[in-house]
């Protein structure tokens, strides 16, 4: 009878360690430390813009004394060679590299870290100047608008409007967004959404996702040199954190108990 009843607390323990084990595993999971990744195409419509910029460059923390382009704006179609080398999976991903050009198709060597403390350039170690309170505003800002560049048919304002933001957020250093005057100025396609989109920040809102960015550290292949982008992660619903607790707790409560009773 000891025995049936400790083989039925042991497939217990063996269920619920799976259980827990598996949920950590999902909350605490990372990508490898590092991934090819390739930047294919533009992911729907896309727009023309001039910007223009003077201030500090978050890649390196150099002063860049004026940066004037006029190129393409918007979201990239995005693949992780790594874990998806038949690209069979796109992603959305965003350019936060305005000092450096290049045209697809090209691919690099990159690593994902949270907007924050993301390590950026080749060698990896120049930490970001990305502050905080900006890597907040970014997922605030995917969290407000991701409807409208989700789709591969989103319109070509839509997804540049989007990465004028994100460059807005990412290079403003001199106060308040705006893309008509302080570090980084831009105009063209989508100029007047970004704008309305910007304004909306400074209103303390929640924000459902949070910004990871791709570094690069070092080429694979392609035209220039590979960007730094930005992709957004859903934050876990708090209740998500409170089953784990409690699986967790449950567990160490199974532990004891049977510790307790040895066979």
């Amino acid at each position: 009878m000891k025995k049936g009843m400790t083989m039925t607390s042991n497939i217990r323990f063996r269920g619920l360690t799976t259980s827990v084990l598996a949920l950590s595993a999902l909350l605490a999971a990372q990508p490898a430390a590092a991934d090819t990744i390739e930047l294919n195409s533009f992911w729907a419509g896309s727009g023309t813009v001039t910007i223009d910029f003077t201030g500090i460059n978050w890649h390196d923390g150099s002063t860049v004394p004026g940066l004037h382009e006029t190129g393409g704006s918007g979201g990239f179609e995005t693949y992780n060679l790594t874990t998806d080398p038949g690209k069979d999976n796109a992603f959305q991903s965003f350019c936060v590299d305005i000092f450096h050009s290049f045209s697809f198709i090209t691919s690099s060597v990159d690593v994902l870290k949270p907007a924050d403390v993301a390590l950026a350039g080749s060698s990896a170690t120049v930490p970001t100047v990305i502050s905080s309170s900006a890597a907040a505003d970014l997922g605030r800002l995917y969290t407000n608008h991701h409807a409208s560049i989700d789709s591969t048919s989103s319109s070509g304002a839509n997804e540049a409007a989007f990465q004028l933001a994100v460059w807005e957020i990412v290079n403003e250093r001199s106060g308040a967004y705006s893309l008509a005057g302080g570090d980084f100025k831009a105009t063209g396609t989508g100029s007047s959404i970004a704008s309305t989109w910007l304004s909306e920040l400074s209103t303390t809102s929640a924000s459902s996702y949070s910004a990871n960015i791709w570094t690069v550290q070092s080429m694979v292949s392609g035209k220039g040199y590979a960007q730094d982008v930005v992709v957004f992660t859903q934050v876990p619903e708090p209740e998500t954190y409170a089953m784990m607790m409690a699986g967790l707790g449950l567990l160490g409560f199974v532990l004891r108990r049977r510790n307790r009773n040895p066979v």
